[in-house]
């Protein structure tokens, strides 16, 4: 049972699809990539004349990791810092004519390639898929641990959000039983005035 849902699992960590950019459209997609991550990733496209830009997104400056012009069949890999960032990436048709591109993405256990570490290591199949098991169990563990640290962030915001809607609401049930006591007050005295009490 676990190990076909380690498989499935596996199986969900890459991503590749085809998709078609008319004459000089800028399209970007993103995707939420955890923390100290091996991220490997390919653009290829039936013409050289596309630009990639891999970038983060930050409040006040546009973190550019990687900037490639015009190449037919473009790889990039990094490894993700210590938080976990929306990673965006762009392509941008420079030519004339419509491209159909074809964008892989891979991450975690998915972007890490275990043919090198069988032929230096000498290892049997069996050993290789214990070895991507393994691997996998900890990138499960280590987004176990940033799911909960999310969790843990967005819990403690509505915490201070509904402490400050339990004080608005206090604040303005107050405000309306001070303005019922200065009205009934008003309209005694306007009564007492007209000598209708």
């Amino acid at each position: 049972m676990y190990s076909l849902f380690a498989i499935l699992f596996y199986g969900v960590l890459g991503i590749q699809f085809t998709f078609p950019l008319r004459s000089k459209e800028l399209k970007c997609f993103g995707e939420i990539i955890g923390q100290n991550s091996l991220v490997v990733g390919s653009v290829s496209a039936n013409s050289s004349q596309f630009s990639l830009k891999i970038h983060v997104p930050q409040k006040k400056n546009d973190n550019i990791l990687q900037y490639a012009h015009s190449l037919e069949l473009h790889k990039f890999s990094f490894t993700t810092n210590n938080t976990q960032e929306n990673y965006q990436f762009c392509i941008h048709n420079l030519a004339n004519a419509g491209i159909s591109f074809n964008f892989t993405l891979a991450t975690g256990m998915d972007a890490q390639d275990f043919s090198l570490v069988a032929q230096k290591e000498d290892l049997k199949p069996i050993e290789i898929h214990l070895k991507k098991l393994n691997g996998l169990i900890n990138s499960v563990e280590q987004e176990q641990k940033e799911i909960e640290e999310r969790q843990a962030t967005r819990f403690s915001n509505v915490s201070k959000i509904s402490y400050k809607i339990i004080i608005f609401s206090v604040v303005t049930l107050i405000l309306m039983t001070l303005t019922n006591i200065v009205q009934a007050r008003q309209l005694k005295n306007f009564f007492k005035q007209k000598k209708l009490i």
